[in-house]
C-alpha cells in the first residue's frame, strides 16, 4: 500500500463506507489526483455474464474511484457536488479473484474529468489486462 500521508485519513473513510466493506474494496494507492482501489471477487459482486462481476458494480466502483482522485485535489470549502456523466465501454468479462480499480483526473475545475481503467489485478497471464474503461464527469461546489 503507497497512500501519502496527507492521504491516509482520507482513505480510511472511505474504506469504512459499508458499500466498500460489502464489495471488499480496498484504497491501495491514494496521490494528488490519483486513486487505486483493489476489489475481491466474492458473493456479492459476481452476478454478471459467465460469472464475472457484475457491470453495474464495476461503474459504481469505477465512480467511487474517480471521486476519490478527485478528492485528493480539493481545497478547503470545496467539495464534489454530483456526478453529470459517466460512461463505461466493457471490453473483457471480468473474472479474476482481485480486480484493480484506477483512476486518474485529466481535468480539474468546476467540471472534474477522471479516466477510469478496470484490470485484472491476479498475477496470472492475464494479469493487467483491461476489463473496461470508464470516464467520470462530476461538478464541484465551493462555499460562498
Amino acid at each position: 500500500m503507497t497512500i501519502q500521508q496527507p492521504f491516509q485519513d482520507l482513505a480510511h473513510q472511505w474504506e469504512q463506507l459499508p458499500l466498500l466493506q460489502g464489495l471488499e474494496v480496498t484504497v491501495t494507492d491514494l496521490e494528488p489526483g490519483r486513486a487505486c482501489l483493489a476489489m475481491q471477487r466474492n458473493d456479492i459482486n459476481v452476478s454478471g455474464v459467465r460469472n464475472s462481476i457484475n457491470g453495474g458494480v464495476q461503474a459504481t466502483v469505477g465512480e467511487i474511484a474517480a471521486h476519490l482522485a478527485t478528492s485528493t485535489l480539493l481545497s478547503a470549502g470545496e467539495w464534489i457536488e454530483a456526478t453529470q456523466d459517466l460512461s463505461i465501454s466493457y471490453l473483457y468479462s471480468a473474472r479474476a479473484q482481485l480486480t484493480i480499480i484506477e483512476a486518474h483526473v485529466l481535468r480539474h475545475g468546476r467540471l472534474t474529468v477522471v479516466d477510469v481503467d478496470v484490470r485484472v489485478g491476479d498475477t496470472d497471464e492475464d494479469h493487467g489486462r483491461l476489463n473496461a474503461k470508464a470516464r467520470v464527469t462530476c461538478s464541484l461546489a465551493r462555499a460562498k
